[in-house]
This record gives C-alpha cells, sequence and structure tokens, in this order.
C-alpha cells in the first residue's frame, strides 16, 4: 500500500490527460447526450456505470469487483462544462482549491473539504492549476441505500437525508463537509486512496470497509454539525428535525414554533414543503421509533415505555405501533429476541 508520501507523488504526477491539456488540447466529450437546464443553458447527461466511467478517464488498473463505487482524479488544466449524472459524487479537494458553480451558484473548495453532490444537479468547475488535486468518488443510489440498510442509525435526520439525496425531482441538493480540526474525514480519504492506487491481495474487502468509514464520518458530520455551510435553500430544515428528534415526547407545534421564533402556521407548511410530512406525522415517526428501540434494547414495560416517548393513552399507543410496525410491541420485542 502506499504511504501518504508515496499518495502525493503519484497523486501530483501528470496523467496523459493533463500533458495533452498542457498542450492545448480540448475534450468536447463527443458522443454524449446534451440537454437543456432550467435557464436554458447546455449540459451534457452522463448515463454510464461509475464503473464504466472510471474505465473510460482513469489511467488506473480499475478493480472489477467495484459495480458500485469508483474513483477518478479530476484532469487538470482544463475546465469540466456543465454536466449532470444519475450517481452520488464525493468531490474531495486532495491539495489546493476548486471552484464549483452548482444552479448558478459558485462556491470554492479548499484542501481537505468534500462536496456531497446528489444525483441530476447540474454543476460544473473551473480549471485545477498544478497545485490544485481534486478526488471524485462516484456511489450509486443502490450502494447507498444498500449502506443506510445496513449501517446507519434510523432516525428522521438520516431518513430526511437518504430521500434528499435519492429525489428525482429536486436538483439543489448538494452539502459541503468543511475541514476541522481532528475531523476524520481527511484521514479515512486518503487512507482508501492510498490502498485504491496501490491494492493488496485484499483490497476489495479493505476499500469497501473504508468507504464505510468514510460515509460513517460523512453521516456524523452532518447529524452533530447542523449548522455546516449547506448552499441548499432547506438548511434550516436540519436544525428543526434534530430538534424534534430529541424533544419527540413532549414537544407540540407551537413550542417548536416558539423555539425557532416561527408561527405555527408557518412552521407547518415549512416542515410540509421541505420533508413531505406533517409536524404531526413527523412527531408520532419519532416517537414510533423510540419504542421500537427502547423494546429492542431494555425490558421496561410497555406501559412506561408508551410514557416515555410521549403517549399517555398506552390503547392509542399500541395502535399507531401496530398500524407501523404490523405487530403489537409485545410481539415486537418477542421478534427481537428470537
Amino acid at each position: 500500500m502506499l504511504t501518504d508520501s508515496g499518495l502525493d507523488t503519484y497523486l501530483r504526477k501528470h496523467t496523459a490527460q493533463e500533458e495533452q491539456n498542457l498542450l492545448g488540447a480540448t475534450n468536447d466529450y463527443p458522443g454524449i447526450e446534451t440537454i437543456t437546464t432550467a435557464s436554458g443553458e447546455l449540459c451534457y447527461c452522463f448515463t454510464p456505470t461509475p464503473l464504466s466511467m472510471q474505465m473510460a478517464l482513469s489511467e488506473n488498473k480499475v478493480l472489477a469487483n467495484y459495480q458500485n463505487f469508483a474513483v477518478i482524479k479530476q484532469d487538470r488544466f482544463e475546465t469540466v462544462p456543465l454536466h449532470i449524472h444519475k450517481w452520488l459524487e464525493l468531490c474531495y479537494v486532495y491539495s489546493g482549491s476548486c471552484t464549483f458553480t452548482l444552479n448558478d451558484v459558485s462556491l470554492t473548495l479548499s484542501a481537505g473539504e468534500i462536496l456531497l453532490i446528489s444525483p441530476n444537479t447540474p454543476h460544473r468547475t473551473t480549471k485545477c492549476n498544478e497545485e490544485d488535486i481534486m478526488i471524485n468518488f462516484l456511489i450509486t443510489k443502490k450502494y447507498l441505500n444498500n449502506f443506510f440498510e445496513k449501517h446507519a442509525k434510523k432516525n428522521f435526520i438520516t431518513q430526511f437525508l437518504i430521500e434528499a439525496l435519492n429525489s428525482q425531482s429536486r436538483r439543489d441538493n448538494y452539502i459541503l463537509f468543511s475541514a476541522q480540526k481532528r475531523n476524520r474525514l481527511t484521514l479515512f480519504a486518503n487512507q482508501f486512496l492510498c490502498e485504491f492506487y496501490s491494492p493488496s491481495v485484499t483490497s476489495v474487502a479493505i476499500l469497501d470497509a473504508q468507504m464505510t468509514l468514510l460515509i460513517c464520518e460523512l453521516i456524523n458530520y452532518f447529524q452533530h454539525n447542523m449548522a455546516l455551510a449547506s448552499l441548499s435553500s432547506s438548511n434550516h430544515i436540519y436544525s428543526i428535525l434534530r430538534y424534534i428528534e430529541t424533544n419527540c415526547a413532549d414537544c407540540t407545534l407551537e413550542s417548536t414554533a416558539a423555539f425557532f421564533h416561527m408561527h405555527p402556521n408557518y412552521l407547518s407548511s415549512y416542515i410540509k414543503k421541505h420533508t413531505n410530512y406533517t409536524y404531526k406525522q413527523l412527531i408520532q415517526n419519532q416517537r414510533l421509533s423510540q419504542a421500537a428501540m427502547l423494546l429492542r434494547t431494555t425490558t421496561l414495560p410497555t406501559c412506561d415505555i408508551s410514557i416515555a416517548v410521549g403517549y399517555e393513552n398506552t390503547g392509542f399507543f399500541f395502535k399507531k405501533f401496530e398500524e407501523k410496525y404490523g405487530c403489537t410491541p409485545k410481539e415486537y420485542r418477542c421478534r427481537q429476541t428470537m
């Protein structure tokens, strides 16, 4: 496996395409479909799988086992035109900086920062110079969904993130993960790249594990940094969802609205607009999820659990729980211990 210094040397070496770019070559992307965006701009539409993209664009050895994610170093000395694609993209600035334009918003990333771009988001990048090195992690929605199913804590924040990233109708979903002291994102990304560019006999398992670490750290960052620099117009919704998750047992529409200095009617419509759920549905989903967690992890009586998550009427709690999980709380607990 490459060392950190070996990785640095490897990434800074010019590729054949970069040498061509320095000589003034242009890439017109022949044969790639183009569409017109809502703003009237011409936009390339990439439809291949991440693996086929990697095989077409990368000079590095491709490990055929990777069907659901790929890694491509962005060529320097050329502008990447406006384009969209159906896979999730993690743009990691290894060195220098890179400027993106997403839906007419300009954003400059510095070394150590990661930009998560959801599928179908039109974006372009400016020309990267000698010191500007960016790595693109391309991830299919299938891989992402399987990941969340296996590894992510099931709460409404992560569920909202999944739905936002997978939405076919929303085209403004992107999140900036800023560099911070003691941030493990850079560490995990670099470890992944060391293994990827110098694969060992167990690279498939190692890279899968390291991709898991990287995505887990992104989720942790997202969960615990609700004030992160999100460019999405819905950035305030994360704080509201976090508040509801923490206070679902006793918060009301009025108390939540007061906490965020909103009128209750405005808060209700704001939540509905950005999540497609009503305030009441959010509260109920969160209470039932917490009840299920307590049934799995404690021996508390169901009546105590009902009260703990905010249901004083135990009969009503039983009814709603069965509607959501298809069984009574007692049956649910028994199934978890079988």
